[in-house]
């Protein structure tokens, strides 16, 4: 009885946080859409003549077909991963048009489509000229353990919860890494970079991650073990807690925290790199 008992109070709990979850989801689609609406006329098109914004927000979802993951060669749009428990993959896609008129901006919102060829992901849309542009950004939750290969050349990439072979690139935009394992090689070229580690080690063969223009930042656990290996070419460091150093103190650390383990190697050229615990 009391196992009986104890299982569905588990359920309950369980079932309960289902809506909260979407709650929190629907609360950012609603937030993201009253961020597009109210700034539509500025950001990558602010220097241009004054035109009208359609903003929306489409669900696609699929069961995972295996193989890598690909959302590759956005324009002007983001890419979020998230790792769940799962085995489909759910793709949010929000779409910015813009043109002289509304009802020419709902028309090529009209025409995006977001298109699913295997574990390929791609937005497609109308050729556009000077009045007229439009952007899809991809919200996404996949299996936790997944490959993954994305990227975009204007925009965000984040990724979360994931553990596999993942290739990430942003040729303009900052690139967040939390909660990863695996093997994992991350760029952007113009942005920051941000890392948070987790757990007490990292799993999987390593971490290489590099932003040329832009500050890097690495969030440790206490207790972590790896082969950290970090630096900037053009900029200060700061160190949140005391590190043994092998070599020169320059703006290089190569390091072993803990018992040591898998490399993770993170490097921008040009901004500040800021390493701190949690």
């Amino acid at each position: 009885m009391f196992r009986t008992s104890y299982l569905l109070r588990a359920l309950v709990v369980v079932a309960s946080m289902i809506p909260l979850v979407r709650a929190a989801a629907q609360r950012d689609d609603e937030q993201w859409l009253r961020d597009c609406r109210e700034h539509g006329n500025h950001g990558d098109w602010s220097d241009r003549r004054e035109r009208e914004t359609h903003c929306e927000v489409r669900e696609s979802r699929i069961r995972a077909p295996g193989g890598t993951v690909r959302m590759e060669g956005l324009r002007n749009g983001g890419v979020s991963v998230t790792g769940w428990d799962r085995d489909s993959i759910v793709v949010k896609t929000r779409i910015r048009a813009q043109s002289t008129s509304m009802s020419g901006a709902r028309a090529i919102a009209g025409q995006v489509r977001t298109v699913f060829n295997g574990a390929t992901i791609t937005a497609t849309g109308p050729r556009t000229d000077d009045d007229d542009s439009w952007s899809a950004s991809f919200v996404t939750w996949v299996p936790r353990r997944s490959n993954l290969r994305v990227e975009t050349r204007n925009g965000p990439v984040s990724v979360d919860r994931v553990i596999g072979e993942m290739n990430l690139e942003t040729r303009n935009g900052p690139l967040a890494l939390r909660d990863l394992a695996g093997s994992v090689h991350a760029r952007t070229t113009n942005g920051p970079l941000s890392i948070s580690l987790s757990g007490s080690r990292w799993d999987g063969q390593g971490l290489d991650a590099r932003t040329t223009n832009g500050p890097l930042s690495i969030s440790i656990p206490e207790a972590y073990s790896a082969q950290l290996e970090a630096g900037t070419t053009n900029g200060p460091i700061s160190l949140g807690f005391p590190v043994t150093v092998v070599g020169r103190i320059n703006r290089r650390i190569s390091t072993q925290l803990g018992s040591g383990g898998a490399m993770v190697r993170a490097e921008t050229t040009n901004g500040p790199l800021a390493i701190r615990r949690r």
